[in-house]
């Protein structure tokens, strides 16, 4: 019940002026990050992800999956290199990122690590491990769903490669995408909290971060 519970209470998000003003920042964000995306043969090097994320995390999956779906088709529209690349299974990759990032994140106390030391980053991820697993899972599920089996598989089902090659990709992709996993996981705690903690400095949602209203 609490897993349905997050889709009717992220539902419920759209109906808050607050949530639709941060949400368009975001995206906008998101578009800004498009343009420094690189594009390799076995898949990209982006930060845009992050915006999902914490759009995600703010206002869980539903808003996340929607907001997906607008990034790409407005990064097509206004990206140079996108233009004329658009193709609905791809939009679906994208809002499918979302949704897992905002079942993952939804909720989520976020906490401040501590980069004074090693010992001391270890030390504030220990002490705050349930909210750093969290963020793990998230990522390694869009990982596996999204950039390995979804976007190779929609990969050969468009003709960008065929099909006997389907296997060569994937493993090229498993590659390319666990040597980034720790980078971008380092990036989503260097940034999820100052994040949260913004919205609630702007808005006072919450009255301590992490907690709801």
């Amino acid at each position: 019940m609490a897993f349905f519970a997050k889709f009717k209470r992220s539902a419920a998000e759209l109906h808050d002026i607050r949530c639709i003003c941060v949400t368009a920042i975001l995206i906008a964000l998101d578009l800004a990050l498009k343009w420094l995306t690189q594009y390799l043969p076995s898949g990209k090097i982006s930060v845009a992800f992050l915006a999902i994320a914490a759009i995600g995390m703010l206002f869980g999956p539903v808003v996340a999956f929607l907001a997906g779906g607008i990034t790409d088709i407005l990064g097509m529209l206004l990206i140079t290199q996108n233009i004329g690349a658009f193709n609905p299974l791809f939009t679906l990759v994208e809002m499918t990122g979302g949704l897992i990032y905002g079942l993952f994140l939804y909720d989520m106390t976020v906490f401040k690590p501590d980069f004074s030391g090693g010992k001391m980053f270890f030390k504030s991820v220990g002490s705050n491990w349930g909210s750093f697993l969290r963020i793990v899972l998230a990522k390694l599920t869009v990982i596996v769903i999204c950039n390995l089996l979804m976007n190779t598989s929609f990969q050969v089902l468009t003709g960008y490669i065929a099909p006997e090659a389907f296997t060569a990709r994937l493993w090229t992709r498993v590659g390319t995408n666990f040597i980034k996993m720790p980078f971008d996981i380092l990036l989503m705690l260097l940034t999820m909290y100052p994040i949260k903690a913004a919205f609630v400095a702007v808005f006072g949602r919450w009255t301590t971060i992490g907690n709801s209203k």
